[in-house]
């Protein structure tokens, strides 16, 4: 086990920033899933396409955090002597000892909870984004279903097929 030194503890310092960073970031986007979940509930387009670009940001800024954070913990595991076999913060933290070791381990994970609590609402709101879809599929049909040309009916030179025809018949007798 490699032992955390004061020298260290600067390189250690700087991942557990960066892990709260994610932490907060993480917070902020389920902030902002469960305000899309609402305004996808209430069908609000221009709020939610506001939102959405929020979202958007958010999301760019935790991939940086987490290039960031991945490249801390390949340095880290340099100084310490250790070699990783990828740049896993758990694999870090279990070859290290030291008082600041503790409190990375419980960044960790709330970073874990808070990834699966994200995941959780963004595949609700994946259905009911999909949901909305649907009905309104739905309900352009249902209106282009109001606009249909007659049966028979074809422009000049156009070849009737009787195929629809027999259909529309078929419609009106059941």
């Amino acid at each position: 086990m490699a032992v955390v030194t004061k020298n260290h503890e600067d390189m250690v310092g700087e991942l557990e920033d960066t892990l709260v960073q994610e932490f907060r970031g993480l917070q902020s986007l389920i902030a902002l899933a469960k305000e899309e979940r609402a305004l996808l509930s209430s069908r609000n387009a221009d709020a939610l396409m506001v939102l959405l670009g929020q979202k958007e940001s958010l999301l760019d800024e935790l991939g940086l955090i987490e290039e960031r954070r991945r490249m801390v913990t390949q340095n880290v595991a340099t100084i310490l002597g250790m070699r990783l076999e990828s740049s896993s913060l758990i694999e870090l933290l279990t070859g290290m000892e030291g008082p600041s070791v503790d409190r990375l381990f419980r960044l960790s994970e709330g970073i874990a909870t808070l990834v699966g609590q994200a995941r959780d609402l963004n595949y609700g709101n994946q259905t009911l984004s999909r949901a909305g879809l649907d009905w309104i599929a739905a309900t352009q049909e249902y209106l282009l279903s109001f606009y249909q040309p007659q049966p028979g009916y074809a422009p000049p030179g156009a070849v009737p097929t009787l195929e629809r025809v027999a259909i529309w018949d078929l419609d009106h007798r059941v």
